[in-house]
């Protein structure tokens, strides 16, 4: 059944309110106004080679003021039950991919003997950890790969703790003392149990927080869940806000409203989900992160008041396959790496430890700098940052990690693309937009290629491995503001991707090298880039063999004339308002626009053609 109604508050299914904090009028922020939705707007349904897709929920709360020139950004995580939860919701049980964990730290290291549950993950913000039982299919019923094994993602090699042959040769040394991954190997959390938030958010007296507004059904519908659930988190305005993404996702379970800033970014860690117990990251305005369990009601503050940093928080992610690490971008050109576990501590880059690293530091020119600063060693072992990236005078938009978890693509209102190994904290690539900034970014779930979308009103593709620009994909009119692979529809061939924009149309894309249009060139226009310390790049053969041990390759722009382009599969205007983000299920498609509304497409069903070839 198609739910597309509208919700027009949170009367009636609501109606335990907790107010906290101090309540003074003055922490109560005046949101600016924003434009009205297009009117008559309604798209029910989209049509693109493999069937109809159909609205199946369109949730927005009509009370709830956005901060339009953020959006709202959603985030699905579904768990599994293997049985009925226990009246002790506080208990804790090893989680989904523990097993790979204990592979990163196999040597020297003891964990817990506890049981582990293998249950697959499904988070749409990060398809490359996500499966299931089952595949989409292509119309001769043969199961389109949609994701890498288990043991290729997200958690670094066991034995030597270095990159992948991809990465580096595979007669490299491990990374120096100094690298993130080194602190990582020396400070993680496997084998004992990982701390939980400590204060109640419905008892506090912190002025941050204004009110939790929660289901009073809310301990009957988490005692009763005894099979898979998804969840859905989502932000706008001040609120932030879960409801029940497969049962009631028009009767919120909970929602919190902030007093002191607005939510911009939140993160799930999939590592340590589980029954009872959510470790949500949520980025804020005033720079502030507060370290959420929906579960317990209970949060914790990180960066405090904007200690660390007061620039606002543009995006927030989990390092996948830690429980404890986490990184945010921010406004002001940084990025900084936490440890949800560690204290604050007043941080001033450049005044404390500067590693000595293999490669001195670029400082060839502002626009392309990447300068590290980290704590005292005295201090560090305690106190917040882990590492602190200066990398540009203006504002970093969006990243994303690779599948493998070696890498992190960056864009920001530079416009550039930059390319970093965060292991050993170097740069590799550094590519420039055809025009203006960059908005978003996301790998393709086998890691060859990168995504990127901006003020150029194209999506672009790179080839990570082949440094190099691959296509630009033409359709949109405005802005483009989310991209996003479909892992259940690439195979070796084809790569499936969307991208929305603020032209509110929702694009798909089908990327081969078949599809191209190859525009004509004169022989030897194409540019490889240039590397910083040398004029002449090295040859491809050597690329990733000696990628650590270079200086980052700066990739001009390339004109029209030079690059080929794909067009579209599909375009429709699916939303009444600029759109923010768009993130893929096996089973749905999910999109976000400014004013908050959040809409879930049902993806066609399997044609009895496909059903009878796939059983053959």
């Amino acid at each position: 059944m198609v739910d597309t109604s509208t919700s027009h508050g949170v009367s009636g299914f609501l109606t335990r309110r907790h107010s906290t904090g101090d309540g003074n009028a003055q922490n109560n922020l005046v949101l600016p106004s924003y434009p009205p939705t297009t009117p008559e707007h309604d798209c029910r349904h989209f049509n693109a080679p493999e069937g109809t897709y159909t609205l199946g929920h369109s949730i927005f709360v009509n009370s709830m003021q956005p901060l339009y020139s953020v959006g709202t950004t959603a985030t699905l995580v579904s768990i599994k039950y293997k049985e009925a939860i226990s009246n002790n919701l506080q208990r804790y049980e090893p989680q989904p991919g523990a097993r790979s964990f204990r592979r990163m730290f196999g040597n020297g290291h003891t964990p817990s003997t506890s049981n582990t549950d293998s249950d697959e993950e499904h988070v749409f913000r990060t398809p490359s950890l996500s499966s299931s039982s089952s595949s989409h299919k292509n119309n001769i019923g043969t199961p389109l790969s949609h994701s890498i094994p288990e043991e290729q993602i997200a958690i670094p090699q066991s034995d030597t703790l270095t990159p992948p042959h991809n990465a580096v040769s595979p007669g490299s040394a491990s990374p120096t003392p100094t690298s993130t991954l080194s602190f990582l190997a020396r400070n993680h959390t496997i084998g004992r149990h990982p701390r939980k938030p400590k204060t109640s958010i419905t008892k506090t007296n912190s002025s941050f927080v204004q009110r939790i507004i929660t289901n009073d059904q809310l301990a009957k519908i988490l005692m009763a869940r005894t099979s898979e659930d998804t969840n859905l988190f989502y932000n706008c305005g001040t609120s932030f806000v879960w409801v029940d993404a497969a049962g009631h996702p028009k009767e919120p379970l909970s929602r919190i409203v902030f007093a002191g800033a607005c939510p911009t970014s939140h993160d799930v860690n999939v590592l340590t989900r589980g029954a009872d117990h959510l470790d949500i990251i949520i980025g804020f305005t005033s720079g502030d992160i507060v370290w959420f369990d929906p579960l317990c009601n209970k949060y914790g503050r990180i960066n405090k008041g904007g200690v660390m940093n007061s620039s606002p928080i543009t995006m927030i992610k989990w390092l996948q396959g830690y429980e404890n690490l986490f990184m945010a971008a921010f406004q002001d050109g940084t990025m900084m790496l936490f440890d949800k576990e560690k204290e604050d501590e007043v941080f001033h880059p450049g005044d404390g430890h500067r590693p000595t690293l293999s490669k001195p530091p670029i400082h060839y020119d502002e626009k392309h700098m990447f300068k590290i600063s980290k704590p005292s060693p005295k201090i560090s072992s305690k106190c917040n940052p882990v590492s602190h990236w200066k990398l540009s005078n203006q504002s970093i938009t969006a990243f994303a990690f690779s599948p493998d978890c070696q890498h992190v693509a960056i864009v920001g209102h530079d416009g550039l693309l930059r390319i970093v190994n965060f292991l050993h904290e170097t740069i590799h690539d550094i590519y420039e937009a055809y025009y203006g900034a960059l908005f978003c970014v996301a790998w393709s779930p086998d890691g060859r290629y990168v995504l990127t979308g901006g003020q150029d009103d194209l999506v672009t593709i790179w080839a990570f491995r082949e440094q190099r620009i691959i296509a630009r994909c033409q359709g949109h009119h405005s802005w483009v503001t989310g991209v996003a692979f479909d892992p259940w529809r690439c195979d070796e061939k084809v790569y499936r991707f969307a991208s929305v924009g603020e032209d509110a149309k929702l694009i798909l894309w089908d990327f081969s090298v078949n599809a191209l249009h190859r525009p004509k060139t004169k022989p030897g226009s194409r540019n490889r880039g240039t590397s910083v310390s040398s004029v002449n790049a090295p040859p491809p053969s050597s690329i990733l063999a000696t990628m650590q041990d270079r200086r980052p390759t700066v990739h001009p722009v390339q004109s029209k004339t030079e690059v080929a382009f794909l067009q579209p599969t599909m375009v429709k205007t699916i939303h009444g308002d600029p759109c923010v983000g768009v993130y893929f299920r096996e089973d749905v498609v999910v999109t976000t626009d400014k004013r908050g509304r959040v809409s879930t497409w049902q993806r066609p069903s399997p044609t009895p053609t496909t059903s009878v070839s796939s059983s053959s």
